[in-house]
């Protein structure tokens, strides 16, 4: 049986190109995200993952100190695999989504909006554990 911790914020009615709150995961197997968008949402949001042992900067560069990469996530609409480097767009229209992100062996995960023009943005992650 899955056992379900409490869901936590990445982003919180975000209305701009930003980072958001990083979540150590380390100890789940499975994370559910959640995205609402609202007042016409338009942007792109990509979701970050790290096996760095200190947080990662995740607004910086990726370097060889700053490790950190975009992950693929699966929508759980229809299964399909989001390309991480593609993120998840929305151009004007609001609407509540599902994704799994594969966490084997992650140690933080986070998501930053690029290509902002509109709307607010929630991702809200919830883990699980077997």
């Amino acid at each position: 049986m899955s056992r379900a911790q409490n869901s936590a914020y990445i982003l919180n009615a975000v209305a701009s190109a930003s980072t958001g709150t990083a979540l150590l995961v380390q100890d789940y197997r499975h994370l559910i995200l959640a995205l609402d968008t609202a007042n016409s949402a338009n942007f792109t949001v990509k979701v970050q993952g790290s096996i760095q042992e200190d947080l990662p900067d995740f607004s910086a560069a990726q370097s060889v100190s700053n490790r950190w990469d975009y992950v693929q996530i699966k929508d759980l609409e229809d299964g399909t695999s989001v390309d991480g480097d593609l993120g998840v767009a929305a151009a004007g229209t609001d609407d509540h989504r599902m994704f799994e992100i594969n966490t084997n062996g992650l140690r933080w995960i986070c998501a930053t909006i690029t290509a902002y023009t509109a709307g607010n943005i929630t991702l809200i992650c919830k883990p699980f554990q077997n």
